[in-house]
C-alpha cells in the first residue's frame, strides 16, 4: 500500500460505479476522512513520542554525527560506484 495507495480501494470503486455516483461519492469521501484521520493520529502520536527525546545530547554532538555520517556515506559510494 506504500507505493500504491489506491491499489486496494479502486475495486470498491469498479463496483460501486455499477450503482451510482452517490456510491462512488461516498466511498471516496469516506476513504478521505480514513486516510486523512490516520495521517493526523499518527502525526500526533509520533510528535508526543518526539517530546520525550533528550535534543540536548544531539544538538551537542551534531558536528560529530554529521561528520560520521558524510564519512560512511562517502565510503558506501566507494563501493556503490
Amino acid at each position: 500500500m506504500f507505493f500504491s495507495p489506491c491499489f486496494e480501494i479502486e475495486a470498491y470503486f469498479l463496483m460501486a460505479g455499477a450503482r451510482g455516483l452517490w456510491l462512488v461519492s461516498l466511498i471516496a469521501l469516506l476513504y478521505t476522512v480514513v486516510t486523512v484521520g490516520g495521517m493526523v493520529i499518527w502525526v500526533s502520536v509520533t510528535y508526543r513520542g518526539l517530546l520525550k527525546l533528550n535534543w540536548h545530547t544531539l544538538e551537542h554532538n551534531a558536528g560529530i554525527i554529521t561528520g560520521v555520517t558524510l564519512v560512511l556515506t562517502g565510503i558506501l559510494s566507494l563501493f556503490i560506484h
